[in-house]
């Protein structure tokens, strides 16, 4: 570590001839006299003491640096804003387009050495307040096609996320009510150093993380579901989704009404006989 503070504060190597160079040769002819050579960490220990090197030299240096570094990058940023602004007030439009909701701007920038070649500029908003610039593109076409890229990719994730607290809403109720059911009492009998299960020491119901296997298979058994062909997921059949229909028609919980309209399409399929169900029924008639 002292070497590495002598080199941090000198910018030097931690070499006997900087050493000579920074302390005088008289100096260090004094340390080999005592027997304190360069391959010694003693060595290093005087001359950093005979240059008031601090002990936190290298990390003195290191932030210093990284404050440098940041400082640059801060000033760059600013610059980089500031020739955008310049872009920004002397831009061509095109033409624009509306996609889903959106309106897609396509501007041509004036040269600059930020732009690298790439003079095109999408702007794409949205009312009230969106706003998002796509820019240094290699033409109006793909200035384009990549604001394009940018709204359906952005539609898609609010159009998941609306889904999510759709079910989110229905889905939460459910689950705690599934998870309270096929629970079971927890107890820690060491909380009060007794083996019998009491209000002292019950802890909370636990459950597995999953179905119970057993209702899955008298589901099955009772011709409501079924296992896919890897045996890896389960397929709900029409006679089973009449019946989960059924059950949360009944369940008075918030949300529940619109994810029904939401696959309301299911009760024509539901009520449609199929030529594989007809192939179904006669396979079940000749068992």
């Amino acid at each position: 570590m002292d070497k590495t503070n002598f080199k941090a504060f000198t910018n030097l190597p931690a070499l006997k001839k900087n050493a000579i160079q920074v302390c005088g040769q008289e100096f260090i002819d004094n340390l080999t006299e005592k027997g304190i050579y360069a391959k010694d960490s003693e060595f290093w220990q005087e001359v950093n003491r005979k240059l008031n090197v601090p002990d936190n030299a290298y990390e003195i240096k290191q932030a210093r640096e990284q404050a440098e570094r940041e400082q640059k990058l801060l000033e760059a940023k600013i610059k980089e804003q500031a020739e955008k602004q310049r872009l920004l007030a002397n831009k061509k439009e095109i033409h624009s387009k509306n996609r889903k909701g959106w309106k897609i701007t396509v501007l041509k920038l004036p040269e600059s050495d930020i732009t690298f070649g790439k003079n095109f500029l999408a702007e794409c908003t949205k009312e009230p307040d969106l706003l998002q610039n796509i820019w240094f593109c290699n033409n109006k076409g793909d200035a384009y096609s990549r604001a394009c890229s940018f709204v359906d990719q952005f539609e898609t994730r609010e159009e998941q996320l609306s889904i999510f607290i759709e079910h989110y809403t229905v889905m939460k109720d459910l689950y705690l009510m599934i998870i309270y059911l096929s629970s079971v009492d927890q107890h820690n009998r060491y909380l009060n150093n007794s083996r019998e299960k009491s209000q002292e020491n019950f802890t909370g119901i636990s459950c597995w993380n999953g179905f119970y296997f057993d209702i899955i298979n008298d589901l099955i058994t009772k011709t409501l579901l079924e296992f896919s062909s890897n045996k890896k997921s389960l397929i709900m059949n029409k006679k089973g989704m009449k019946a989960a229909r059924e059950i949360l028609q009944r369940i008075n919980i918030d949300g529940v009404e619109r994810l029904l309209e939401q696959r309301e399409y299911h009760e024509e399929y539901i009520n449609y006989t199929s030529q594989l169900d007809i192939m179904q029924e006669q396979e079940e008639d000749e068992e």
